[in-house]
C-alpha cells in the first residue's frame, strides 16, 4: 500500500510538471483562438508558386524534417487525402529554417500529396508563435482561427472531416 501512494505521489508531481511545461504554449493557442488573420502568401517548393491563404477553409501544419510526431501527424493527413475524405489543396504543411533538400528528400520518400510552404525567414511561424512542431492550425474561410493545438492529437482526423 505504500509503494502505490509513492508512486500515484510521484506520477502525480510528473503530470503536474508536464503541464507546467505545455502550458505557455497551451495558453498561447487559446489567445489565437477565434483571431481573425490577415492574408497570407506561403512560398512553395516549387519556386514558382505560392498559396495564398484566403477565402477557404485551410489546415496549416507547422513541422520539420526530425519531427517523429509531425510523420506521424502529415501520414495520417495523406491517408485522408488518399481516401478522398480531403481535398490536398485544403492542407499546407509549413517547413521553417529547414534545408531545402531535406524537406525535398522527405517529402519525396513520404510520397506527400499536399503543398509543402518553406517559411525561410520564420515569418509565419513567428506570426502563429509556433514553439513546436507539429503544430496544426485550422484558419476558415473568414480567414478566423478555428482551432489550434501541438504535438499528437488523437482526434485529429475527426476535426479534420468535421472542419470541412
Amino acid at each position: 500500500m505504500k509503494n502505490k501512494k509513492i508512486f500515484n505521489t510521484i506520477f502525480f508531481a510528473v503530470m503536474v510538471y508536464a503541464l507546467y511545461l505545455r502550458l505557455p504554449t497551451i495558453l498561447s493557442h487559446f489567445s489565437f483562438q477565434d483571431k481573425k488573420i490577415p492574408v497570407l502568401t506561403v512560398k512553395t517548393m516549387n519556386p514558382d508558386n505560392t498559396v495564398t491563404i484566403a477565402n477557404q477553409r485551410y489546415v496549416l501544419v507547422f513541422w520539420a524534417t526530425w519531427c517523429g510526431p509531425c510523420e506521424v501527424e502529415l501520414k495520417r493527413i495523406n491517408e485522408m487525402i488518399m481516401e478522398k475524405k480531403l481535398n490536398p489543396q485544403s492542407v499546407i504543411a509549413i517547413a521553417s529554417h529547414e534545408d531545402i533538400n531535406l524537406i525535398e528528400e522527405t517529402v519525396k520518400k513520404n510520397k506527400y500529396l499536399f503543398p509543402i510552404g518553406l517559411d525561410t525567414d520564420g515569418k509565419i511561424s513567428n506570426y502563429f508563435k509556433i514553439s513546436a512542431t507539429p503544430t496544426v492550425v485550422f484558419i476558415d474561410e473568414n480567414q478566423t482561427i478555428n482551432w489550434m493545438t501541438s504535438g499528437i492529437s488523437p482526434s485529429l482526423t475527426f476535426r479534420i472531416s468535421s472542419f470541412f
